[in-house]
């Protein structure tokens, strides 16, 4: 089957990239923060339905359509959802951004201890009327994390790079593919790919942050096959890559979901700025195995 590789560049807005490259985040704070008032007050589905574009993806557990999903989603005011940003960046010309951060779900009048938690990612675009717009959301469950680091928003000073001279990143995803089928594995392509204050979000666990953890964490996951379908989109230093991606683990046998990278263009490299490995159930039931029957000898 053949590789379809879905690559766009982003531009909204008829604007230099120039005159975004000293972009301040607030736009973008300003609608995150919205968005968790609203799905505090009136519930995730009337977030989601305000705050997502009309061509944007959310994983349930593939991608699907997410105002279609959360459309025919019934609403239930008895669960409250609660969203706390951890990190935010966004492109240099200020048309693409992401959010990342905890998410906490529980019942009315419930006790603390039927809570769910875990992490999310939401990717923003900027729409012609200037307002960013959810366009990707994926997120991972877990425990309740032990510690507190996550809950307060994490403050770095980033570097712009407004990429005047058109660096995609499509050649260094194919790459980093290539490289999670050799024999290091996903630890290996991290190790090549992965910027040094990178972060890993999967289900079941906390964030894995910086690339020392990434790559040992990963050391047990080898990718078995080369993905069939590979969606790319670029905002001047800014790009997101999401495939289908199945590993083979030492300890788990086989297991699949869906992989989303953020990169960055620093120093004229792009890098690995975010991962989120989001399972999707194996429906696919045990066979046991037996051993051939052996004729009884007569006499």
């Amino acid at each position: 089957m053949m590789l379809r590789i879905l690559v766009a560049v982003v531009t909204l807005l008829a604007v230099s990239q120039a005159g975004f490259s000293q972009v301040e985040l607030q736009p973008l704070l300003d609608t995150q923060r919205a968005f968790e008032q609203v799905a505090t007050e009136k519930g995730m589905k009337s977030a989601f339905l305000e705050f997502l574009r009309d061509d944007a993806i959310v994983f349930q557990p593939g991608p699907t359509n997410g105002k279609q999903y959360w459309a025919a989603r019934d609403g239930d005011e008895s669960t409250l959802f609660v969203r706390s940003l951890t990190y935010s960046d966004v492109a240099a010309n200020g048309l693409m951004g992401y959010t990342t951060g905890n998410w906490r779900s529980y019942q009315k009048g419930k006790s603390e201890g039927l809570a769910k938690f875990g992490q999310y990612v939401t990717i923003w675009e900027r729409s012609g009327d200037g307002k960013f717009r959810a366009t990707v959301d994926i997120a991972v469950a877990h425990e309740k994390l032990p510690f507190a680091e996550t809950d307060k928003p994490v403050r770095q000073k980033q570097s712009r790079d407004v990429n005047k001279r058109g660096r995609s990143p499509a050649d260094d995803a194919m790459n980093f593919l290539r490289a999670s089928m050799k024999g290091t594995g996903l630890s290996g392509a991290y190790a090549k790919y992965a910027a040094d204050d990178v972060r890993l979000l999967r289900d079941a666990a906390p964030p894995i942050i910086g690339k020392k953890q990434v790559v040992a964490e990963t050391s047990d996951y080898v990718a078995v096959e080369f993905p069939t379908k590979v969606a790319l989109f670029q905002s001047a230093d800014m790009a997101y890559t999401w495939n289908p991606c199945l590993f083979d683990n030492s300890d788990e046998g086989f297991v699949k979901g869906n992989c989303l990278h953020i990169w960055k263009l620093r120093n004229k490299k792009w890098w690995i700025v975010l991962g989120v490995f989001a399972p999707v159930p194996n429906e696919t039931q045990p066979v046991l195995k037996q051993l051939p029957r052996q004729r009884k000898s007569h006499p």
